[in-house]
C-alpha cells in the first residue's frame, strides 16, 4: 500500500502541474485578449474620430454646393433678364 502512495504522489503532483501550466496559459491568454481589446478600443475611437472629421467636411460641402447652386440660378436669371433686355432693342 506504500508503494501505491508513493507512486500515487508523483502522478497527483504531475497532474497538478499540468493544471498549472493550463491556468498560466489561460491567463496569458485572457492578458494577450486584454491588450488586444485595448488596442481595438483605441483604434475604434480612432474611426469615430475620423467619421465625425469626414461628416463635419461633408456638411461644409453640402452647404458650399447649395450655395454655389443658388448663386448659380441667380446669375442665370440676370443673364436671361440681360438677354431679354438686349432682344427689346433689336426689335426696335
Amino acid at each position: 500500500m506504500a508503494e501505491t502512495k508513493t507512486d500515487w504522489m508523483p502522478a497527483g503532483l504531475e497532474r497538478f502541474g499540468h493544471l498549472e501550466d493550463k491556468i498560466f496559459r489561460v491567463v496569458e491568454a485572457f492578458k494577450a485578449v486584454g491588450k488586444e481589446n485595448e488596442t481595438l478600443q483605441a483604434e475604434n475611437l480612432k474611426l469615430r474620430q475620423e467619421i465625425e472629421t469626414l461628416q463635419e467636411g461633408d456638411s461644409t460641402i453640402r452647404e458650399n454646393l447649395a450655395q454655389l447652386q443658388k448663386e448659380r440660378e441667380e446669375l442665370r436669371e440676370r443673364v436671361e433678364k440681360a438677354l431679354g433686355m438686349l432682344a427689346t432693342l433689336e426689335v426696335r
